[in-house]
């Protein structure tokens, strides 16, 4: 890489173009001291993986996806934070072109480690990283951030439903507890530079989580939306919806987001932030004003049969 940068370049590019080149990028990946060759690496991978995915076995499959997460689990301190968020994107998108054939305990395998993570058990570090991954799976799953796979539109569309279904309470769950669980480390130290940039990145998770487009109606039924519809807004509803965020997610939330005391304690939190670091110039700008901010005007816009009366 540093004798002859564009050659090195060269051959890292053409291993998304190589059959089978998970082994050298994984080598790569492990070894290289050069950011850019693991990041080319990392894309490699997806590449291949997207591109070999019906000859690759089920072991296979879960092997890549099991390494990727590992992968930033293991390097959670590392310094180059946009290698591991490109890690964690291949593993979602990977986790996504495999949803509708892994099993339930495929599924839950996968999410045992990250969910560990996330409660923090392997450290501040390791919980942003498992945040992050969350993040990036959300993101896969909902059709207007997701990324293309050559797929019809009925395959994103059993993903989302089945994300919705299933699973997007339980991260949000997830995310509102490690969320809680720095807290007070925040509050009480003046120190606290990776709890502060957990609970901000739990705080955003959780605004990702309530912008989904939730399939639901007043009644809590689920409804039929063509979400890949391709129709134009006019101005004027376009205005509208600016004015008034509308966030449905149906009674099944009521647990999460009204009967846990969550909003309570999120107001409790950004009083408590306010007050700490009012002498501060960057206060109003700073990430993690702006996320409970975000958070909490999303809150104020939840309606319909969330609430019990």
């Amino acid at each position: 890489m540093h004798v002859n940068p564009a050659a090195a370049e060269a051959t890292i590019l053409g291993l998304c173009q190589s059959p089978q080149p998970y082994k050298a990028c994984q080598f790569i990946l492990e070894n290289s001291q050069v950011a850019n060759a693991r990041f080319q690496a990392a894309a490699a991978i997806r590449d291949a993986a997207m591109r070999e995915w019906s000859f690759l076995t089920a072991d296979e499959k879960k092997s890549l996806i099991g390494f990727c997460l590992c992968f930033v689990m293991q390097h959670a301190s590392s310094p180059e934070g946009y290698v591991q968020a490109k890690i964690s994107s291949v593993a979602a998108q990977l986790m996504k072109r495999g949803w509708l054939d892994f099993t339930s305990s495929d599924k839950e395998a996968f999410f045992s480690q990250v969910h560990q993570a996330v409660l923090g058990i392997h450290g501040v570090d390791t919980q942003f990283i498992g945040i992050n991954f969350l993040e990036s799976l959300v993101s896969e799953f909902s059709p207007s951030t997701s990324s293309a796979m050559g797929l019809p539109r009925e395959f994103h569309e059993q993903c989302r439903i089945s994300l919705e279904l299933d699973y997007l309470k339980t991260f949000y769950c997830w995310a509102r507890d490690a969320a809680l669980s720095v807290t007070k480390q925040i509050i009480e130290s003046d120190a606290a530079a990776s709890e502060v940039k957990a609970c901000t990145a739990a705080l955003r998770l959780l605004h990702q989580i309530l912008n989904w487009d939730f399939q639901f109606d007043t009644s809590g039924r689920k409804i039929s939306i063509n979400v890949f519809s391709a129709g134009v807004r006019t101005e004027t509803s376009s205005s509208k919806r600016s004015e008034c965020i509308i966030v449905q997610p149906g009674p099944a939330w009521c647990d999460a987001l009204i009967s846990s005391g969550h909003i309570v304690w999120l107001l409790n939190l950004y009083s408590a932030l306010r007050q700490k670091f009012s002498s501060e110039g960057y206060w109003l700008d700073c990430p993690i004003a702006v996320s409970a901010r975000k958070l909490i005007v999303q809150l104020c816009s939840l309606t319909g049969t969330v609430f019990p009366s």
